[in-house]
């Protein structure tokens, strides 16, 4: 651990914590202008001040002095709705991806992880002409050898491909999902406060951004922009070719809706729409449905829904080994500098159990996880160790 204080870790701190410079000050002692000369390097704060400051911001000490080895560029993001975005959520959003990358790091170190393949659309092609949202979905499709199959576990896919998906659903809930590339590695973040048929949507859509946008706030946010990764996420979880094949029918019902959505693991608002704009079913049709599907309760939500949330093979697989070797949170924390919580939020909802860790420890392994998102979670320790 350095023995310099680093101001950029006192405004993630604020960040993460959602508290502003004059709440620090006020709850700290000092006087408002402290804070902002502090973050701009033109005071250095005494050791009594710097506990203070852990102390109210609840984080360990040595978290003010850990060098900051990553941080996504300014203009990595994409963020939803960028338009109504706060500026204290998109802060909140940003540091959260500096202890993301941390941890991601952390694990790369650690493990054998599955290599960066999430390609940008001019590699698909290999030119720099645009691709309609279908066709760069089909592109991709083709490049991963999908086929037109349904896609079981999208996270899992993802995670194949060298993504990590962490969990925005502990201290920022208000923001739906973003996406950034960190080097070649993608990284989504879910808000996981949703049915599972709506977080595979979310997980598409960040992927559409991630193909055709390279994740980056360089295009311009806009309704043009989101509904371009609808309509890849529309398009990826429901190839046209099946869907077609699937509905034979231009009386479609709702009893219908609901039995097809399980097939593509959707929402039925989605199915109905995707449906409608493939010229499946008609004007009346889709509208009919989509007054149904309401008043029934499916704008917000999956009533009924027996699809469980997809969870990460990669991080429960890391928890599981961490705890054999009578670890958990805790020691993820303590290399991060952070608090047991702060881990866990960035996992919650897409880690499959909790541990704490208990038991004798043991050297770490440097298990493989290359196949993590295909093999269960019970394979790894036949893959402990393995070089």
């Amino acid at each position: 651990m350095s023995s310099t204080f680093i101001p950029a870790r006192l405004e993630m701190a604020r960040a993460i914590r959602q508290m502003t410079g004059v709440e620090l000050a006020a709850a700290a002692g000092i006087s408002a202008p402290w804070i902002s000369q502090i973050e701009n390097v033109k005071k250095t704060p005494g050791p009594d001040l710097i506990r203070e400051f852990a102390r109210v911001l609840n984080f360990p000490v040595e978290f003010f002095y850990r060098p900051v080895k990553s941080q996504p560029p300014l203009d990595a993001f994409h963020f939803r709705a960028t338009s109504k975005l706060a500026k204290k959520d998109e802060a909140t959003a940003r540091s959260l991806s500096t202890l993301a990358i941390e941890l991601s790091d952390w694990i790369e170190t650690t493990y054998h992880s599955p290599s960066p393949n999430v390609p940008e659309q001019q590699d698909l092609i290999g030119s720099d002409d645009e691709l309609a949202p279908e066709q760069a979905a089909e592109a991709l499709r083709g490049a991963w050898g999908l086929g037109v199959a349904p896609i079981p576990n999208l996270l899992q896919l993802l995670e194949s491909k060298g993504a990590k998906v962490y969990s925005a659903g502990g201290p920022l809930q208000a923001i739906d999902a973003f996406s950034f590339r960190h080097g070649a590695r993608p990284v989504i973040f879910l808000n996981v406060h949703k049915s599972a048929e709506r977080l595979r949507f979310d997980l598409a859509h960040e992927l559409g951004h991630l193909v055709m946008h390279g994740g980056s706030l360089n295009v311009e946010p806009g309704k043009e922009k989101e509904q371009a990764a609808n309509d890849f996420a529309s398009s990826f979880l429901m190839p046209r070719s099946d869907v077609i094949g699937a509905i034979r029918s231009n009386n479609l019902m709702i009893e219908d809706v609901l039995m097809l959505k399980r097939r593509w693991r959707v929402s039925a608002m989605a199915l109905n729409l995707r449906a409608h704009r493939l010229g499946v079913i008609s004007d009346w049709t889709y509208s009919t449905l989509a007054k149904q599907l309401s008043m029934a309760g499916f704008r917000r939500g999956e009533p009924g829904s027996d699809l469980r949330a997809e969870s990460s093979s990669l991080l429960t697989q890391v928890m599981r080994d961490m705890r054999n070797h009578g670890q958990g949170f805790s020691e993820l924390a303590r290399l991060l500098g952070v608090r047991a919580q702060d881990v866990q939020n960035l996992m919650l909802g897409i880690v499959t159990f909790a541990i704490q860790g208990d038991g004798v420890v043991r050297s770490r392994s440097t298990a493989d996880l290359r196949d993590a998102s295909l093999a269960p979670v019970a394979d790894l320790d036949a893959r402990r160790g393995r070089s």
